[in-house]
Formats: structure tokens, sequence, C-alpha cells
């Protein structure tokens, strides 16, 4: 054999030997993305379908919302005697900035009253009531709970920002205490929120989500319960998300992290505060007397 016909055959030789190798190469090339691609996280979506978890149509559009800064409501009693609801009821200052008020006749409230009856009577009763909005009857104090609102949106658990309404064990509004968060404004640009879908997210993966949960709602507010010595405050947006109608989360929608209020708890703390910032010594016979007299003694059934 000749050795022009020995090269031939040698370069013939590694020229399929080089096609065998490069199909060898393509072949695990392709074997590695697939397992790439397996490996691949699922979307959230996803993830809360297989833990069956299950939530509502969640708003699409994009928000933008700014921190806020609010002072407090000083409370003037030339201003709550032009009220003509002044005539039914006995009012006190505490502090400037924290009413007492009781009711010359007990209000009765149906045991299954709904959301717009229950505002209805509180429109009735308390002073500057368009500022507020119903949360919840708390069953085991039996107090009845309505937070501001501010820029169109809910303060949540904020003391002060609330009216609670003390019903008798006969379920009958006997007298309430009201606080006011005064002038807002933003004190930053607007920025955008998170969506509602990573407000879930973040949830899911703190381990606050259980499988077979229902996300009733997601809804945009405010929330804060730090005050500055000034008396003035600031306010992050919110997204609060209620699992099961049962309990509610909030995720800063700017920030994305978490907090949550025991409502029992924060109750117990407003009724404290109140009781510790009157100074006077009220007679325990008198209305305000009485009013402290309810407090305290709510106060003692809940530790005990």
């Amino acid at each position: 054999m000749h050795w022009g016909q020995i090269k031939s055959l040698l370069i013939l030789s590694f020229l399929i030997l080089d096609i065998y190798l490069f199909m060898q190469f393509m072949d695990k090339k392709a074997e590695a993305d697939i397992g790439v691609l397996e490996q691949q996280p699922s979307t959230i979506e996803e993830q809360l379908k297989a833990e069956e978890i299950t939530f509502q149509d969640l708003p699409e559009q994009e928000y933008e919302e700014a921190f806020i800064s609010v002072t407090q409501q000083i409370f003037r009693e030339d201003e709550l005697s032009s009220f003509k609801r002044n005539e039914l009821q006995d009012t006190y200052l505490v502090d400037k900035n924290i009413l007492m008020s009781a009711l010359d006749d007990p209000l009765p409230i149906d045991a299954g009253a709904n959301k717009d009856q229950l505002t209805e009577m509180f429109n009735s009763i308390v002073y500057y009531p368009e500022e507020y909005s119903f949360w919840s009857w708390n069953k085991d104090l039996n107090v009845l709970i309505f937070f501001q609102n501010k820029m169109d949106r809910p303060v949540y658990y904020n003391q002060n920002g609330i009216v609670l309404l003390f019903l008798n064990q006969k379920n009958e509004v006997t007298f309430y205490i009201q606080t006011m968060l005064g002038e807002s404004k933003p004190i930053a640009e607007k920025r955008k929120l998170i969506k509602p879908i990573r407000a879930i997210e973040t949830l899911y993966e703190a381990n606050e989500l259980y499988s077979g949960d229902n996300i009733k709602n997601v809804k945009i507010g405010f929330h804060t319960r730090v005050p500055f010595e000034s008396g003035v405050q600031v306010f992050a947006p919110i997204w609060k998300v209620n699992v099961n109608n049962e309990k509610d989360y909030f995720v800063n929608a700017i920030e994305g992290f978490i907090f949550s209020t025991k409502e029992q708890e924060f109750l117990v703390e407003m009724i404290e505060t109140v009781v510790e910032k009157i100074q006077t010594p009220w007679e325990e016979n008198s209305r305000p007397g009485e009013m402290v007299h309810e407090l305290e003694k709510r106060l003692e059934n809940t530790s005990g």
C-alpha cells in the first residue's frame, strides 16, 4: 500500500472518530440541558397549587404609595360641644388626645349585626365618624373595633387612631374610647409596591402558610406601632393578607418584611395606656369613674 493511501485512510479514520466524539458530546449536552430544565424552580403559583393553598383574584395593576407622617389630633372641648350627639352622652378628655364617652342610654346591638348595621350605629354616636371604618367585633373583651383611615387606606392597630365601643353583658354599647390621627403628608416620593402575589410568596417562604390554607383577601393599608417622641408617626404602606378568615398578616409593601399583631394583646395594651393616662382621681360612682372601673375590671378578667 502506498503512503498516500495510508495517509488518506488515517485522515478518514480520524474524521470518523471526530464525528463520533462530537455526537457523543451533543448527546451528553442535551441530557445536561434536560437536567437543568428539570431542576428549574417552579413558580409560586405552582407551589401554592401543589400545597392546595388557594387565593381569590388578585389585583393586577401596579400600585404606588409613599411613606406618610401623621400627627396626633388634639381634641378641643369647644369643638366637641358643637356636635348634636354631645347631648346624648357625657364626654371626658384624657390627656387632650383621648375621648372617653358614656352614653345616656345603652345602645343594643343585635348579635348577628352586619358591617353596614354596625357602621350605621357607629355613625350615630361617635365624633368624626367619617374618619373610621369597622374592623372587628372582639368577643373575648366584647368590644367593637373601628380603625381610622388615612389617604383612603385603613391604619391597622394603632393606638392613636382607633375607636373602641364597649358592650355590656346584654350586648349594649355603654361607653367608648376614641383617639384620632391628625394631619398627614407624604415624606418621600411614591414607590412601586410589591405585587400581592409577592406578599403571599413572602408568607409562604417564611412558613406562615400551610397546606389547605385559603387566602381570603389582600388589601393595601398602613401600619406602625412606634411613635416618635415628637408625637409624629411614620406609616408604611402594607399588604394585609387574611388567611382562612382567622388571621391577618401584614407585609411591608415596599421592603417586603412580615409583621403581625395579636389583637388581644393590642387591646389590653390600649386599655392599660388609657388607664395609666388618667391622672384625675374620679370618684367611683361618677360616670368617668364607672368607665375607669369597667376598664380595670376587663383587664382583671383578661389577665385571669
